[in-house]
């Protein structure tokens, strides 16, 4: 005798499974990102030589995030992202330097890359907080 339920059961599981594949399709930045630059990188890069080494990213789906740098090291805010728009805010290493300012952002994945891009617009920057903004554009970040 057939259950009459295995068919629904079965097109439930479907269904919440494409539900998944569809929010890790439009999610894809969250995650663990981490990237090494060397000293020389940091020095032919025009960049301050004493953030060479380990950096790492972590993008929540709560909407915070947490950065880390050897110079600097752990910091953490909240972000948002609108289409290839992410934005950053609450920064604790910004607010502790007094630019409680939100960093505005585009990002790219490609080739298992992450590469975060500041917005600007004429005579303002994409991000004021410097630590914030070298942290998240210096490096091209792999998913860890």
């Amino acid at each position: 005798m057939r259950n009459r339920f295995a068919v629904p059961a079965a097109l439930l599981v479907a269904w919440a499974s494409l539900g998944a594949l569809a929010n890790a399709a439009s999610t894809p930045y969250l995650g663990l990102w981490t990237a090494r630059m060397s000293t020389a990188q940091m020095v032919n890069g025009g960049y301050d030589a004493r953030l060479a080494g380990r950096f790492r990213l972590i993008l929540r789906a709560d909407g915070t995030y947490r950065t880390y740098n050897a110079l600097d090291r752990w910091s953490k805010g909240t972000y948002t992202v609108s289409g290839r728009r992410i934005v950053f805010a609450n920064d604790v290493l910004c607010k502790g330097g007094g630019f409680d300012f939100k960093g505005v952002y585009t990002w790219v994945i490609a080739n298992r890359t992450l590469r975060l891009t500041p917005m600007s617009r004429p005579g303002v920057s994409g991000d004021p907080c410097g630590g914030r903004w070298q942290t998240l554009t210096y490096p091209l970040w792999t998913r860890k």
